[in-house]
């Protein structure tokens, strides 16, 4: 076999479909100009041909193929595995986002790989003492990089689980719940999140280079997380079509919990959108295959949550900033800033679309200098 400069194994018909790495020459089932016998021969796409275009390429070839293929799991294959799919179904028809099921489902995955180690494949062979037992192996287990799980990690997975139980105590598949009694709020009080003043703010905005059509892109999607204090799953979601009022507001329709609402964009927000929707945006769409979301990669797709994550991390380094966290950060400063700056609590709500006004407080820290200069200025021996 012709040799490419690297050392791989012989390619057969057995063989899934995939890259071969030295020089990303795909093998598979492709058909078209520069395919022969299903191996690109160096024709449109090469290693040298861009992004979009490959990315375009691998779109068609998924769908000729049906999409990508799951990997079974063999806790799917149990009597548990099903329940936990009549409860995922029922999460759905509930209403719940997308996102919260998809949390739900990774939970319950530790939870039913874990009783698959032991053999439990049935929901009525669960005891309390195999629960009292998956309680202190959640204590131990440890990460991939070494370190225990964070206490609102724990808290989530026993939530999840203890839902799920409760599901199957409802459907009559279990005689009680394990959980039942359990004190469930393992993370006691909330410590106060990282806030970045308005000067670190200030420089993480002006990091990206405006004239590249990424920097533009990147500086409307930081300009707008801060001004709308938006979710980074709600800034990944967006389409073009809920741009409103020239874009001074815009619609967010996949909130937390399934809720829509309208936010207001600020004016250095607005403008740096306008740009990014006039001048950069078109330059990156697939002729072919144009996508809805208003924010798209250099290969023409929707950005991902983690990547937009990802993306910000990278500002946040670049900008000194030595605390943990992502576009988060963005909302939790929006929040405060307004505070300080006198908006009150009830429009902070609305504005990060929070339920209950005790979820706000969490979001906002009181600087210390605005807490001093209102108890000067209120009180009597101020």
């Amino acid at each position: 076999m012709e040799s490419y400069g690297v050392s791989r194994p012989r390619v057969t018909d057995q063989m899934s479909q995939g890259w071969l790495r030295g020089n990303r020459r795909f093998v598979g089932d492709f058909d078209g100009p520069g395919y022969v016998g299903g191996i690109h021969q160096g024709g449109d796409m090469n290693r040298h041909t861009k992004g979009w275009e490959r990315a375009r390429e691998m779109r068609k070839w998924r769908k000729r193929k049906g999409g990508k293929k799951a990997r079974p799991a063999k806790y799917l294959e149990t009597a548990l595995g099903a329940c936990l799919e009549d409860w995922l179904n029922e999460q759905r028809r509930a209403g719940l986002r997308p996102a919260s099921i998809e949390g739900r489902r990774l939970h319950l995955r530790r939870f039913l790989q874990w009783c698959l180690s032991y053999g439990v494949k049935r929901p009525d062979w669960i005891s309390r003492g195999l629960v009292e037992a998956w309680l202190g192996w959640l204590d131990e287990y440890r990460t991939r990089s070494g370190s225990f799980y964070a206490e609102s990690s724990k808290e989530s997975m026993i939530r999840s689980v203890h839902a799920f139980l409760r599901f199957l105590l409802q459907h009559r598949r279990i005689d009680a719940n394990p959980l039942e009694g359990t004190r469930l709020r393992r993370c006691h009080g909330q410590s106060l999140p990282t806030v970045l003043d308005e000067d670190q703010v200030t420089r993480l905005l002006e990091l990206p280079d405006t004239s590249d059509v990424l920097g533009i892109r990147d500086r409307a999607m930081l300009e707008l997380t801060y001004s709308s204090g938006l979710r980074r799953g709600e800034v990944v979601s967006l389409q073009l079509s809920d741009l409103i009022r020239d874009a001074s507001a815009l619609v967010v329709r996949h909130g937390k919990g399934g809720k829509e609402r309208i936010v207001p964009v600020g004016g250095i927000a607005r403008d740096c959108l306008k740009r990014y929707v006039e001048d950069a945006r078109p330059q990156m769409v697939v002729p072919d295959a144009p996508a809805a979301e208003l924010f798209l990669t250099a290969h023409g797709d929707g950005f991902s949550a983690m990547g937009w994550g990802q993306a910000v991390r990278k500002y946040l380094t670049r900008a000194g900033v030595k605390c943990r966290g992502g576009p988060h950060l963005l909302r939790h400063a929006c929040a405060t800033h307004m505070l300080d700056h006198g908006a009150d609590l009830r429009t902070i709500q609305t504005l990060l679309g929070h339920s209950r006004v005790d979820t706000t407080e969490i979001y906002t820290h009181v600087s210390p200098a605005h807490l001093c200069d209102v108890h000067h200025r209120t009180h009597p021996r101020g």
